[in-house]
């Protein structure tokens, strides 16, 4: 947790850093903060969701799961 809490720490130290350097700090953010959600989520949230779910119920979070990753998709193409 120590380890978590640093890597918060250093994250929000960087983005503080960054703040005024403008779209390059955002270009170069987005895909890595993007990636981790991407990550989190069939890491750790698919393989739960097969084990306890049914076959109909882990297919509508799966497609849960996939349109969240449409959204972020699109408000990085839009912003």
């Amino acid at each position: 947790q120590l380890l978590t809490a640093l890597a918060a720490v250093a994250g929000a130290a960087v983005s503080l850093l960054a703040e005024g350097s403008g779209a390059g700090a955002v270009s170069g953010a987005l895909p890595f903060t993007a990636g981790g959600f991407i990550y989190l989520g069939t890491v750790s949230v698919i393989p739960e969701m097969l084990r306890d779910s049914a076959p109909a119920e882990a297919l509508l979070q799966l497609l849960a799961l996939l349109a969240g990753v449409a959204m972020m998709l699109l408000i990085a193409h839009y912003e």
